[in-house]
């Protein structure tokens, strides 16, 4: 069982991980509901042609991570936390001309969480696009790290979620 600082600890770790290239904010209020932390990312590409006048592609494409630790994860509360991010955190996406992709990520640190919300992260999924994908799309990346298991079962994520598993995974190695 995890003691009352290892969440807080994990969480200190992974926006560490990320401080070199996300924009971090702590105590995070956002429509009406706040957050430990969240987390922002920006990448701007283009590709031209002897001269930036001759431009033949731009793109944008953003991550945005809201952290979320409970003490006791069920159902109930992962299907708030999805519908919350897949309705109001996809506000924050701005799907313009030049708009290639934006995650959604929500990263649920657990004390404890029951096998069926453990087990249903796998299923959830979620992809909005924007006028028939010429704007992009945005997905929903989910990892649930339930740190009352052992360390190789502690995480779990959705099929987008699958490149954050092995960073959790070493952060949490590093704690317990």
């Amino acid at each position: 069982m995890a003691d009352s600082d290892t969440s807080k600890d994990l969480l200190d770790r992974i926006l560490a991980a990320h401080e070199s290239y996300y924009d971090i904010r702590r105590d995070y209020l956002y429509e009406g509901r706040r957050f430990p932390a969240f987390a922002e990312f920006h990448t701007y590409g283009e590709q031209y042609v002897l001269t930036k006048r001759a431009k033949l592609w731009e793109v944008n494409t953003h991550d945005f991570m809201f952290f979320e630790l409970v003490d006791e994860l069920d159902e109930a509360i992962l299907d708030d936390l999805v519908d919350f991010i897949t309705i109001k955190g996809l506000r924050k996406v701005n799907a313009a001309t030049n708009h290639m992709s934006s995650a959604l990520t929500l990263v649920v640190i657990a004390k404890q969480c029951s096998d069926e919300a453990f087990k249903r992260v796998k299923s959830i999924r979620f992809r909005k696009n924007y006028l028939f994908g010429l704007h992009g799309w945005s997905d929903l990346r989910l990892a649930v790290v339930d740190l009352s298991r052992t360390t190789s079962e502690a995480i779990a994520v959705n099929a987008a979620g699958k490149k954050l598993k092995e960073a959790l995974a070493s952060n949490l190695a590093l704690i317990q």
